[in-house]
């Protein structure tokens, strides 16, 4: 009798210190409403979900044990709703709006948010050059002196993500957020295509030209917790070995593709500068 009630005592103390999350959410979204949404990670170059709920009124909640702390993504089935959330303990505030999405309530939450936001705006500085390139040609500007004028606008905001992008991440070598960061910039960096059609050219190659110096001065800054994280280490391996195998220091891969470079399931990522535009399809 005496084994059993310890038994029982030390499975209650247990469940008692397991650590958890709530998430209390609100949307004014009608489109949501009665729909079920999804918390989703990339785990093996798969998206896997972790839990859902439905959307009844406005309202939805999220809850859950934690055996780590988690950036995880909200879908709409398969469709996500590219917002990022932390899972950590504690109340979760996340609001889905029309006019703006947010986070809070937790510490890490509270810093993604603020980053979340900046760099939502970076994004839509790319969508309202692009709408300045079409006024002017509409207005009868020279099209290639408008162009050149304004990708060097377009990239002056590269510059300033570059920088929202590497204090992001340094700042944050201690928790969960950092390796986010790290491959969320990786991925964007590496996506074609992610520009309006007239700048992409010019900016893509920027990004991909500049991406594996500000992979290694990550990785020389980075505390081992970092350089030990398995997606990392994984990342790290593959595009070392890529590195060499353009500069010729290496027999090249029978074939390379984004997943081998480490990069995350595009179906995460936020919506790129042409989709804010809203002219994937525009015509130089």
């Amino acid at each position: 009798m005496n084994k059993i009630l310890y038994a029982l005592i030390s499975v209650l103390a247990l469940t008692s210190c397991a650590k958890s999350y709530h998430i209390q959410g609100t949307s004014n979204v009608s489109s949501l409403d009665g729909r079920k949404l999804y918390l989703k990670i990339t785990k093996d170059n798969s998206l896997v979900s972790i839990d859902s709920c439905d959307v009844l009124h406005g309202q939805f909640t999220f809850s859950g044990t934690l055996d780590s702390v988690k950036v995880v993504q909200v879908f709409m089935d398969d469709v996500s709703l590219q917002m990022p959330v932390v899972l950590e303990e504690g109340d979760i505030v996340l609001k889905l709006d029309d006019a703006a999405q947010s986070v809070s309530g937790t510490p890490l939450n509270d810093k993604l948010n603020t980053f979340w936001k900046k760099f939502m705006q970076l994004r839509n500085q790319y969508a309202e050059i692009d709408h300045e390139e079409g006024v002017a040609i509409m207005n009868g500007h020279d099209e290639q002196a408008t162009n050149t004028r304004l990708i060097k606008k377009a990239l002056r905001v590269y510059a300033n993500g570059d920088k929202l992008f590497t204090n992001f991440v340094t700042d944050n070598f201690d928790n969960a957020l950092a390796p986010w960061g790290f491959f969320t910039r990786v991925t964007y960096d590496m996506t074609p295509d992610a520009y309006p059609l007239w700048m992409n050219d010019h900016l893509y190659i920027n990004a991909i030209s500049q991406l594996p110096s500000w992979v290694e001065y990550i990785m020389t800054k980075a505390p081992d917790t970092f350089k030990n994280n398995p997606a990392i280490v994984s990342f790290y391996d593959d595009f070392q070995r890529v590195q060499k195998e353009m500069n010729g220091m290496a027999t090249p891969e029978p074939t390379v593709s984004a997943a081998a470079l480490g990069a995350q399931n595009p179906n995460i990522a936020p919506p790129t500068p042409a989709e804010l535009a809203g002219d994937t399809a525009k015509t130089e």
